[in-house]
């Protein structure tokens, strides 16, 4: 478990990586280092999810602009990259972490070196990062969901694993391997109808159906599209708190304001400094038969007799 947590926080390398670039994340490029030198407006995570052999690394490395590979290797743990994306209508930088997620990880042995006398196991094997270590949709903007078109037990992965997405997070399901579509045992009117009968509660945010091939880059250039539903959701979220914040700054500057007072009036405070009534030089009622008080500017305190 402490290995785990080691390669998460990039505190211990695997043997032939760049001693700066923690396990599982991937160098990044000359051109989005100058592009993120500049500043990062947004930080946007997209989970790639899905049962094994049905592409989602395939699909990582194609969104970094890789080659499609046709040899399949089985990925061991959680990856992660930052990949060139920006929407249409801004020029704010956006910094778009990918995840291509492992559900569950295979533990790797650890090769020979100083084994510690009162931790025998951890010398002996170490837990890979995966789903069941980390929550993987902590934080999380947008999910890409992949299943094999050619196989019924992919798709049984996204019946079980679609309603477990947290219902603020949209999801592309995605049907791979398009390319063997003469193979196609799920059609696409079956993952549709499966989407639009889910019990969501109202508010939910949108799933939507595509497919595609990374053979020959089929349905990256949707996918490129529907990133722009997870970077508008977080730019209104991004907003509704910016405005909340002015919001709360506001009333703050007014009742600093109505503590101080001002030339026209003064401030009659009685028990606590926390219970504090306004009068002014036009009414000086007793405090009890005050009934309300407004802040009609800076620098104009009025109040009103029921």
């Amino acid at each position: 478990m402490f290995s785990a947590l080691k390669k998460l926080v990039g505190s211990e390398q695997a043997p032939g990586r760049d001693k700066n670039i923690p396990a599982g994340l991937q160098s990044m490029n000359q051109a989005l280092q100058r592009r993120f030198a500049k500043g990062v407006q947004y930080n946007m995570k997209i989970v790639i999810r899905g049962d094994r052999n049905t592409g989602k690394t395939a699909l990582w490395h194609r969104l970094q602009g890789r080659p499609f590979v046709e040899e399949y290797i089985p990925t061991q743990e959680i990856q992660v990259t930052s990949i060139h994306w920006s929407y249409k209508t801004t020029d704010d930088i956006v910094k778009v972490e990918v995840w291509d997620v492992v559900d569950k990880g295979k533990c790797k042995k650890r090769g020979d070196g100083l084994k510690m006398e009162n931790d025998p196991q951890e010398a002996e094997s170490e837990m890979a990062l995966d789903a069941e270590f980390l929550d993987v949709y902590k934080n999380c903007n947008g999910v890409v969901m992949m299943f094999d078109i050619t196989k019924q037990w992919t798709f049984n992965y996204i019946l079980r694993e679609l309603p477990k997405v947290p219902t603020h997070v949209p999801v592309c399901v995605l049907g791979n391997y398009r390319d063997m579509g003469e193979h196609r045992v799920i059609l696409p009117d079956d993952v549709r109808d499966f989407i639009d009968n889910l019990d969501r509660p109202p508010g939910s945010s949108y799933f939507r159906y595509a497919e595609s091939s990374m053979k020959n880059s089929f349905g990256l250039k949707y996918l490129h599209k529907f990133f722009n539903i997870p970077f508008l959701q977080l730019q209104k979220d991004f907003m509704i708190a910016q405005e909340r914040g002015c919001a709360l700054l506001l009333v703050s500057e007014e009742v600093g304001m109505l503590q101080v007072g001002n030339a026209s009036g003064d401030i009659w405070v009685e028990g606590s400094p926390a219970v504090r009534l306004v009068r002014c030089q036009h009414c000086r009622a007793a405090p009890s038969s005050v009934g309300s008080f407004s802040l009609e500017s800076p620098s104009l305190l009025s109040c009103s007799i029921p």
